[in-house]
């Protein structure tokens, strides 16, 4: 029988030492094979770079001898990979799939692995293994790969693919075991952690990563290699704060006499998407300053005045773990009819809680694919699909008219005309030179964020209505698109302004609307657009298509014409991103005024991050806050050490942690292909190439500049098909996928390009797509 790794004119007199070294991939898999009891290394061979040369035809005859006529993996092995001072993961190309007795093949993908090193030495490997069969692959880690996190990571792909997880182009699922935890009950998750807790026993000490396979039920080992980091932080912190938000969790199952529904559930993007406009885990400052423009009440109220459900004194947002948490039973409670009966209300918070838990991909899609808080044309449909027998016959019919009545409310050109009439008063209040501070956050969220509110409500009612029209063969989804590119907004004013037009109208954005510590645009400058503009031609509705959109209308009860619908739909769409700029700008006259107020008593910008409104309102009058910002400073280092998930539901032990394998949105035309780029809030417009692929984690209106950069295409870890990239990239034809999720962007991010294809809905780095 083979040895499993053999050393083809390398090191014969290779000897296994005593303790495992760092050694590259092949030799330290030779170290590692005979010792491994929770996995194994399949039976492989090392070419050298010498060998290779002076004697392929030889080895190619020697591999085909080995491995018979079965498909082969040939993968890199450089003598500057996986050691203590580099890993280079992902750096050199492996070839999958090479047939053993194809000799030009096989040779072939020798020559284009050893291609992919930098430049080659006698230390120089490649290395080859018989394709393993594969019902699961994973990445596996010892700690969190982004900041040294004690979590056990266990990113997961099922299929034959042994390379799912590594090559980014699917949907990852993510679980975190907590390093001090029992092991998980899934038995696949078992097997891994027995695997990684093994490695880490036998490799050196430090953060370690391993890709590897489930076959049936054998674990096997691909690669091991070390991971180079600063010192992982002290635990201690983490695992205390871990344990007193296990504790906290149970205590929001508790009823809310405020709220019908037996349970709650908490949901990062269901609703307003904070974890768009604040990040994940946004600065005390930020998340206060969102809560008291929005949260507090006007989200609710906005909604109220259409005729659905007006909740007493109940906030948006339950933060928790320091991450911005929609309380996504309020949210449901609020976007029912207040005239339902009580009995079918709470049946509906319920069912929708539930679709949210067992399909948790769909929280940034929640109103077009969880609940139904209009009638559109699909209602009848998707309710017997997702809810059938939950509300009965009569009850589901009051559910329905009631709904179609707010929904009549909610297509009203009057509300459209006034909210404008809000946002230019706003531009004029927050205009008052050295406003106080609290006075600016009553304006703006009486003439910002009310009225931007009743838009937004307005604008996601028509979108449904023409969503649900596609889907009902009234328009393509080519002609919605036209549709969406024809409504210009600021953003085409904004990219078409000259230099100094450009900073006097627009110098007030900043990426991360509400985050004092980044800089407006007229203090990072930028350059003309990179490119042209195009000016999308105006839509009109063919014959067929507006007698398509009139017979829905006329079952669905609306009273308004197929012209009308889409005139509103325009206006609608258009009035959201006026009031989104018009806020925007108010929250920024307003941090420069907390600024402002703040160097009067001696706090800079990043102290002020720390403080809520309330806390500076103490601050001003006179209070010493330093230890408050030191404890909210801490708070936060230690919070961010902690993984939650995207829908947490207070049931479950936050020692295991699931990312499901998320449902990103697509949206925009063509396909963009290019450098990845990764743009930080902090990032100049000046030092972002043209025709990138831009990498954001969140991308509020503050980051509607990189469009003067004419990116080829735009990844996000957060954003929905409705959220504000959405629109731009419609709007502007830039290919984009939205909503990846933290783990799979953070992949995505670091490789070198991408091919971003809007129309197949598909996400490939380049080198798998030439």
């Amino acid at each position: 029988m083979s040895p499993p790794v053999v050393l083809v004119d390398t090191c014969p007199a290779l000897s296994l030492p005593r303790d495992i070294t760092w050694s590259g991939k092949g030799r330290t898999l030779l170290q590692l094979a005979p010792r491994l009891r929770a996995s194994r290394v399949p039976p492989s061979l090392c070419v050298g770079w010498q060998t290779w040369r002076e004697h392929r035809s030889a080895t190619i005859a020697r591999i085909a001898r080995h491995f018979g006529r079965g498909a082969l993996a040939i993968r890199s092995s450089s003598a500057a990979e996986d050691l203590a001072s580099a890993s280079q993961a992902g750096r050199y190309t492996s070839r999958l799939g090479v047939c053993a007795g194809d000799a030009s093949a096989l040779g072939a993908a020798i020559d284009a692995v050893f291609g992919s090193y930098d430049s080659r030495s006698t230390n120089d490997e490649v290395l080859i293994q018989p394709l393993v069969t594969s019902r699961l692959a994973a990445v596996v880690a010892s700690h969190a790969i982004e900041d040294g996190a004690s979590y056990y990571v266990f990113s997961l792909v099922e299929g034959p693919r042994t390379d799912s997880v590594t090559r980014g182009d699917v949907p990852v699922r993510t679980v975190y075991l907590a390093r001090e935890a029992p092991t998980a009950d899934d038995p696949d998750i078992a097997r891994l952690h027995a695997a990684i807790g093994e490695l880490e026993r036998l490799c050196p000490a430090g953060p370690i990563e391993a890709e590897m396979v489930i076959d049936g039920d054998a674990v096997v080992l691909l690669q091991v290699r070390p991971v180079i980091a600063p010192p992982l932080p002290d635990p201690t912190a983490a695992r205390r704060r871990r344990r007193q938000l296990n504790l906290a969790r149970k205590s929001l199952c508790e009823p809310d006499p405020h709220c019908l529904g037996e349970r709650r559930v908490l949901a990062l993007m269901p609703d307003w998407n904070p974890a768009e406009l604040l990040g994940a885990h946004p600065r005390p400052l930020a998340l206060g300053l969102f809560g008291e423009l929005i949260g507090r009440s006007a989200w609710r109220s906005a909604r109220a005045a259409f005729g659905y459900r007006m909740l007493a004194d109940t906030p948006l947002l339950l933060p928790f773990g320091g991450r911005p948490y929609v309380d996504v039973r309020a949210s449901a409670n609020s976007l029912l009819p207040a005239s339902i009966d009580t009995v079918t209300a709470a049946a509906l918070v319920d069912a929708w809680q539930e679709r949210l838990l067992r399909r948790p991909e769909l929280h940034d899609k929640y109103e077009f694919t969880v609940a139904q808080t209009c009638v559109d044309f699909q209602f009848d449909a998707d309710h017997a699909i997702r809810y059938a027998g939950l509300l009965g016959r009569e009850r589901l019919a009051r559910y329905r008219a009631a709904l179609a009545t707010v929904s009549a409310r909610c297509v009203d050109a009057t509300a459209l005309q006034h909210s404008d009439h809000r946002f230019a008063q706003l531009r004029r209040a927050v205009s008052a030179p050295e406003m106080h501070p609290l006075a600016l956050i009553r304006a703006a969220t009486a003439l910002g964020a009310l009225p931007f509110a009743s838009v937004a409500r307005q604008a996601f009612v028509f979108e449904a209505l023409m969503r649900s029209a596609v889907a009902r063969g009234a328009l393509s989804e080519s002609r919605l698109l036209m549709l969406q590119q024809s409504c210009a907004t600021a953003t085409r004013d904004f990219l078409t302004a000259g230099r100094d037009e450009q900073m006097a109208q627009f110098g007030f954005l900043r990426a991360g609307t509400f985050e004092i510590t980044t800089p407006p645009l007229a203090e990072l400058g930028v350059e003309a657009p990179a490119a042209g503009l195009h000016q999308a031609p105006p839509f009109e509705l063919t014959g067929n298509e507006a007698g398509a959109l009139q017979k829905l209308l006329r079952e669905a009860g609306y009273h308004l014409s197929a012209g009308e619908l889409i005139k509103r739909y325009q206006q609608a769409r258009q009035g959201r991103e006026r009031g989104k700029y018009a806020l925007s700008h108010a929250v920024s006259v307003l941090l420069e005024a907390i600024v402002r107020a703040g160097a009067r008593i001696g706090l800079d910008r990043e102290s002020l991050s720390w403080l809520t409104p309330h806390a500076f309102a103490h601050a001003l009058a006179g209070v010493d806050c330093t230890a408050q910002i030191t404890h909210a400073r801490e708070q936060h280092r230690v919070d961010a050490l902690l993984r939650l998930p995207p829908v947490l539901d207070p049931t479950r032990s936050l020692d295991s942690v699931t990312v499901d394998a998320g449902a990103p949105s697509f949206v925009g035309n063509g396909r963009g292909t290019g450098r990845v780029v990764r743009v930080a809030a902090s990032a100049s417009p000046a030092s972002i190439p043209s025709r990138a692929v831009l990498a954001i984690e969140s991308a509020d209106p503050g980051f509607d500049w990189i469009f003067s950069r004419a990116p080829a295409a735009l990844i996000t870890a957060f954003g929905g098909p409705n959220s504000h990239m959405a629109i731009r990239c419609a709007e502007l034809g830039v290919p984009a996928v939205l909503g990846l999720g933290l783990e799979r962007w953070r992949r995505l991010a670091t490789t070198r390009h991408l091919c971003v294809d809007a129309a197949t809905q598909s996400l490939t780095p380049l080198h798998h797509c030439r």
